[in-house]
């Protein structure tokens, strides 16, 4: 019987460890040198037009008008809830180019602070969480390339996500009252609390839709009737935006319409997710819920894009936790390296992201779906 000599046992103790730190070494390297290119072309965007945020500084211009409502161009439509607008005011009174950048900034803290909210909701270590959402590229691209607010919105669900761990009402409730100024970010969460019946944090979202709903009566020059003009807006826009951005649709539906799918068979489809997306939801822990729950809403969503999937970071870094290294490293350089690839989406006629979107929440209400002990037996490392 032969036995192997000690040397070559230390050598193989001691070789998992610098691989973790090669790996996590690649990590920061590959996402701080994407980040810094990206920022890069703020300039560029600003020279351009400033992307999507020339739209938000006209809402703030025509914000408390009818004209909020019926643009005076197809490019100024707002389709947000008008309530929204007013808090775009104050960027309407300076240059484009320096509320763009201060647009930018607030995005990138919001981004961070989210960063550390996770690290105390999930128990990473706060410069993995920081660096993980803060560097991520659809986030950066929100920021400094077409003037997006998904890290805000990002930043909403993450504070939602703990106050379901800590079991508060406010700090559950509050976040996603105020997310219903997009209301495809803050449907998936009032979903989410429909499943789990949780009646009281409902309440508190019916009352601050309701403050809602008075605040954008004001913004629309004090039209009582705005739902429907919104809607009519949104009806008459939303296939044209479609066919602009289609090849960064992110979604199940979106990929499903893209490939010839009608738009029913792809509702039913998404809708035969969402049931078994729910049953899952029930069982699942709070945090865990809560971030699975941002990454469905996506998936499903009839209209997100590239720097929508920002609200995909809380399950990658509840999944992050969850896993011990390497296989935790291993998977936010997995998350790094298919990133920014949805820059290549119009050559490539897809968006990679959608895999970590919808292939993430189909796996993850899969994963689910098994009984316990068949996922104790997938062989992942966990804490």
């Amino acid at each position: 019987m032969t036995s192997t000599p000690l040397a070559t046992q230390f050598s193989y103790r001691d070789l998992a460890p610098r691989r973790t730190v090669l790996t996590r070494t690649l990590l920061w390297a590959w996402s701080g040198t994407l980040a810094v290119l990206i920022a890069s072309a703020a300039g560029w965007s600003i020279a351009h037009g400033a992307g999507d945020w020339r739209v938000f500084a006209s809402a703030g211009a025509r914000v408390g008008t009818p004209e909020l409502l019926a643009p005076p161009a197809a490019w100024q439509s707002f389709f947000y809830l008008p309530g929204a607008a007013w808090a775009l005011a104050p960027f309407a009174h300076v240059p484009l180019a320096t509320s763009f950048v201060v647009n930018g900034v607030l995005m990138l803290a919001c981004a961070a602070i989210a960063g550390l909210i996770a690290a105390r909701t999930y128990g990473l270590d706060r410069a993995t969480a920081v660096g993980l959402y803060a560097l991520w590229s659809p986030v950066v691209y929100a920021a400094a390339i077409i003037g997006q607010n998904a890290p805000f919105g990002l930043l909403l669900a993450q504070f939602a996500i703990a106050g379901m761990a800590r079991n508060s009402v406010a700090l559950t409730a509050l976040p996603i009252g105020l997310l219903l100024y997009k209301p495809t970010y803050a449907l998936p969460m009032i979903a989410l609390l429909i499943v789990r019946s949780r009646w009281r944090e409902l309440a508190a979202i019916a009352a601050t839709a309701l403050m809602w709903y008075g605040i954008s009566v004001t913004a629309t020059g004090g039209d009582w009737d705005w739902p429907s003009t919104w809607a009519h807006l949104l009806a008459t826009f939303a296939a044209g935006d479609f066919s602009v951005n289609a090849p960064f649709a992110i979604s199940l539906p979106g990929v499903l319409i893209r490939t010839g799918t009608s738009a029913m068979t792809a509702a039913c489809i998404a809708f035969v997710v969402a049931l078994v997306a729910a049953a899952a939801l029930r069982r699942a822990s709070s945090a865990e819920a809560g971030s699975a729950a941002a990454l469905i809403g996506l998936a499903l969503s009839p209209h997100a894009w590239a720097y929508d999937a920002a609200l995909a970071l809380p399950m990658i870094a509840y999944a992050a936790a969850r896993l011990a290294e390497p296989a935790r490293t291993r998977l936010l350089l997995g998350a790094a390296f298919i990133a920014p690839l949805f820059f290549a989406s119009r050559q490539l006629n897809f968006n990679p992201l959608c895999l970590l979107v919808t292939g993430g929440a189909i796996a993850w209400c899969c994963a689910r779906s098994w009984p316990a002990g068949e996922r104790s037996r997938l062989g992942v490392p966990l804490r």
